[in-house]
């Protein structure tokens, strides 16, 4: 079985995840979204949320799969609960053709940009009012509890 993680990761939130699967899977490709990538039969795909989905990057690199079994994990830095992650890993779920099997989901917090925080105060103050104490919580994200969690889906999924 060859495998390959591929991530992207702006504040180093989703690496660290990827670090995780990694060490998990052993011999594998890991970096960026590449064609490379794609030669591998089960691929695990890391992503920070933007826009309640992921960036451009790894959607490019998930509409090319065909054939594949893809398991999906990222970092959400605005909230912190199962919901907001389910309706994140949904969207991205939505972007993987059916040709391919999606063997299983992960998402935990992982902490926010401070010019990202910065420009929303800025931009945004009323968002920025509602959200700033989930915003400094994920500071302390990805944590110890969350690559746990990580490690317990990866056990149902890696023999």
């Amino acid at each position: 079985m060859k495998y390959a993680v591929v991530y992207s990761s702006v504040t180093g939130n989703t690496e660290k995840l990827a670090e995780v699967i990694k060490n998990k899977v052993g011999q594998c490709y890991f970096g960026k979204p590449c064609d490379e990538a794609i030669e591998a039969d089960v691929i695990f795909v890391g992503f920070w949320a933007i826009g309640n989905s992921c960036g451009a990057d790894v959607k490019n690199f998930i509409e090319k799969l065909s054939g594949k079994k893809v398991f999906i994990f990222g970092t959400v830095g605005y909230d912190n609960t199962q919901e907001y992650f389910d309706e994140i890993l949904s969207n991205v779920k939505a972007l993987v053709p059916s040709s391919n099997t999606i063997i299983g989901t992960y998402a935990c917090q992982g902490k926010v940009a401070e010019a990202v925080k910065n420009k929303m105060k800025e931009n945004k103050p009323e968002k920025y009012e509602l959200v700033k104490e989930k915003l400094a919580e994920s500071v302390n994200h990805p944590n110890e509890n969350d690559i746990k969690l990580l490690q317990a889906e990866l056990d149902k999924v890696i023999l």
